[in-house]
């Protein structure tokens, strides 16, 4: 046993590859819905972990790559839009340009 616990495997998932993807911009967009968003990853750093809040209800899933993490926040994005929720209806959006600009891995 380790020092926190059984771990399982040698596999690490890539942080930074999971930010250099466009699950950054579906993040906005579920925070621009009034979703907390929460990012984590196993104590074994085998895989990242999502976590949606919503009105005191959440969903957390587990993924090690990008791209089935983008599929389930662009799923999670239908739904939720679907039941109504993060309408902006009647509301005034205040736009404001980024700090900085988004580099481009080389």
């Amino acid at each position: 046993m380790g020092l926190l616990g059984n771990h399982a495997g040698n596999s690490v998932v890539d942080a930074k590859a999971f930010f250099d993807s466009a699950i950054p911009e579906r993040i906005s967009q579920l925070v621009a819905m009034g979703l907390l968003v929460a990012i984590g990853s196993t104590r074994d750093r085998g895989a990242i972990s999502i976590q949606l809040t919503h009105d005191g209800d959440w969903e957390r899933e587990y993924f090690r790559r990008a791209d089935e993490a983008t599929d389930w926040l662009d799923g999670a994005i239908r739904t939720l839009k679907g039941r109504g929720i993060g309408s902006t209806a009647g509301q005034e959006t205040v736009t404001q340009k980024p700090r900085r600009g988004r580099s481009v891995a080389t």
